[in-house]
């Protein structure tokens, strides 16, 4: 053998280690992909040619385009957090959408406001839990170096709900049936529960 150790059974007792490594999101160039993604998405729905262009209006604190980025950085951000954890069933977001204009925007949408999501699980996990504190940290790095903020600390807030949540309507599982702020789903089944 090529110098590992060797368990009994014949497995390098490092295949445990090597496995996990390899399972793990590479939260840096996950989130600078996330980001990316966000905000070309963005540029593009409100018609700038390029994303220098977009990213200026952000730094501007125009609301409207705070407002366009938060909101594809939450359905980027689904889609990771979706396909990553087996346990989640639909994830939402909430505060804006994908339609948003002058008119409808939150007027306090800046660069420092946070990502706002729900995320409908099976049950609560700490490996979940763990992953979306790995992810805010590496969003936030990146959101920092690329609109030159020094004072941001986390660019998400996620709540976890389960289903006994969403069965007793307790918490943020309320806020799903809510005629005034109601969550758009960004990743999950085609049909809403």
């Amino acid at each position: 053998m090529n110098g590992k150790p060797v368990h009994k059974q014949g497995k390098r007792s490092d295949a445990k280690h090597a496995t996990s490594v390899t399972s793990q999101l590479d939260s840096s160039s996950t989130a600078e992909s996330i980001l990316n993604k966000a905000l070309k998405t963005s540029a593009n729905k409100m018609g700038f040619r390029d994303v220098k262009q977009f990213i200026d209006c952000i730094k501007e604190g125009d609301p409207v385009a705070c407002s366009y980025c938060h909101y594809n950085i939450a359905k980027e951000l689904g889609e990771v957090l979706g396909s990553w954890d087996k346990n989640i069933k639909y994830i939402y977001a909430y505060g804006y959408d994908d339609n948003t204009s002058a008119e409808e925007c939150a007027e306090n949408v800046s660069p420092f406001s946070l990502v706002h999501m729900i995320i409908w699980a099976e049950r609560k996990t700490k490996a979940l839990t763990a992953m979306i504190e790995t992810l805010d940290r590496a969003i936030t790095q990146h959101q920092c170096k690329l609109l030159c903020l020094n004072d941001l600390k986390h660019m998400l807030d996620i709540q976890v709900i389960d289903d006994a949540d969403v069965k007793n309507r307790t918490g943020y599982a309320a806020l799903l049936k809510s005629i005034y702020q109601t969550p758009v789903q960004v990743w999950g089944g085609n049909n809403n529960p």
